[in-house]
């Protein structure tokens, strides 16, 4: 299982390398429009079933186009910007239960594929995606979070809005930009806004598992077997 952000702009080299992964199933979570700007590579002669998300277009709060939008907004700021992404990640949930009915059913089988979840950056979407998968895997809350947090120190917010940005922050002003740093940002708080959600609407993540995921017993003891062997 491997997560990334977009494909787009993979290097002759970075495609040799994807190729040796044997990847055979690819999870992309971004909009139709995103992935029509960005087209995905992948390399030469090699099959890879695709997985998207119907409704990946209704978070706009996680992509750079509703970013453009929000931050032309002269009250767009800071705190704004925190509840806005704190919002996006309370809907994820249900936005995603149909995408990740069909991962949890891809890879609860024996032939289950070498995986790639990627959206955009590869932090919210695809960050909200891989801890629910860690926790159908039984790894612990604290883990989760430690792995959830690690793209912070991978890719700091204020490198991320420079390579998605770049020429475009020039002329902005700071509220502006403090806004971007929050939406680039990943926090404790944001995951938490989506499991909130989950024991709010679902009774908890094993509850979530079964009613929104359609997750069996049988699937999920499949699951654990296939990623934990």
């Amino acid at each position: 299982m491997f997560r990334s952000e977009a494909l787009a702009r993979l290097t002759d080299e970075d495609l040799r390398r994807v190729a040796a992964l044997d990847i055979g199933l690819v999870c992309d979570l971004r909009a139709a429009d995103e992935r029509q700007r960005a087209e995905s590579r992948w390399p030469a002669g090699r099959a890879a079933r695709t997985l998207y998300s119907a409704r990946a277009d209704a978070l706009a709060a996680v992509r750079i186009s509703g970013w453009r939008e929000r931050i032309a907004d002269p009250a767009f700021d800071a705190e704004a910007a925190r509840q806005w992404i704190l919002g996006a990640y309370a809907a994820m949930p249900r936005l995603f239960a149909e995408v990740l009915a069909e991962l949890f059913a891809a890879l609860e089988g024996p032939a289950s594929p070498v995986t790639l979840v990627h959206c955009t950056a590869g932090k919210d979407r695809t960050g909200f995606v891989c801890a629910i998968l860690l926790f159908a895997l039984g790894v612990s809350r604290d883990d989760v979070f430690e792995n959830y947090l690690l793209t912070r120190a991978r890719c700091p917010p204020a490198e991320l809005v420079r390579g998605l940005l770049g020429d475009e922050l020039e002329g902005l002003p700071p509220r502006a930009l403090d806004a971007l740093l929050v939406m680039a940002d990943v926090r404790e708080e944001y995951l938490m806004a989506a499991l909130d959600c989950i024991g709010r609407d679902f009774g908890g993540i094993d509850a979530y598992f079964r009613v929104a995921c359609g997750l069996t017993a049988a699937g999920h003891a499949g699951l654990r077997m296939r990623l934990l062997a």
